[in-house]
């Protein structure tokens, strides 16, 4: 298969880390242009509007989690230009093109980039983050409910969680039921869950949603 001919079928049928990394390792040098540009995907900018809507002015030190080309780093950076911003993706390939995204400024919209397993307890050689962002990345065939957790860690405490999950994958993997357990486990706040268009009208998958889950660490 060519990596034009690569499409949401094939990114929706993966099943393990392992098939992650092959997809993307195929699909990273064309993702922006063959599916982003072409299918008219917005996710990322309307992730980066939430975050930019709900998340207070004060802080700067944000992780997008599943960076992938590094589209919703680029968007959150013209939103917030005082962020700084880390990446984490399973997936080489698609980091070495995060690198090349540029701010407002021309300066790079990431300071490190790191490769990741999100679906293991997710090392970090950092302070924890004061936020975390995320768009695309819990979907079918890549993280589910269960990997919320090993992203707490990540955070500071009070930290912001801006998560966008598909809309199929929330209800189909009990999204809620997690949430609620992590409530109840006074791991997190009581969670708002947002509604946003993954694909902008005229797109032929214009009305796919997403729920975005905004809540807060308690460590």
């Amino acid at each position: 298969m060519s990596d034009e001919g690569i499409g949401l079928d094939d990114a929706y049928s993966v099943k393990t880390p392992e098939d992650n990394k092959r997809l993307y390792a195929k699909w990273a040098a064309t993702y922006d242009s063959s599916f982003v540009d072409a299918k008219q995907y917005r996710y990322p900018k309307a992730i980066s509007e939430v975050f930019d809507q709900v998340v207070n002015d004060s802080i700067h030190r944000v992780a997008d989690i599943g960076t992938g080309t590094g589209l919703t780093g680029m968007y959150l950076s013209r939103l917030r230009p005082e962020v700084e911003l880390d990446g984490m993706d399973i997936s080489p390939q698609m980091l070495d093109q995060a690198k090349l995204k540029t701010r407002n400024d021309a300066s790079p919209v990431y300071r490190k980039l790191y490769e990741r397993d999100l679906t293991q307890e997710v090392p970090n050689e950092n302070p924890p983050y004061e936020a975390l962002i995320s768009s695309g990345t819990f979907t079918h065939g890549h993280l589910g409910p269960e990997c919320l957790r090993n992203l707490l860690p990540l955070l500071a405490n009070n930290g912001w969680l801006v998560v966008g999950v598909n809309n199929e994958h929330f209800e189909g993997k009990n999204f809620a039921g997690e949430l609620a357990s992590l409530v109840e486990k006074g791991a997190i706040t009581e969670p708002q869950i947002l509604r946003i268009d993954v694909y902008e009208p005229g797109s032929v998958h214009y009305g796919d949603q997403a729920r975005v889950i905004v809540t807060r660490a308690i460590n």
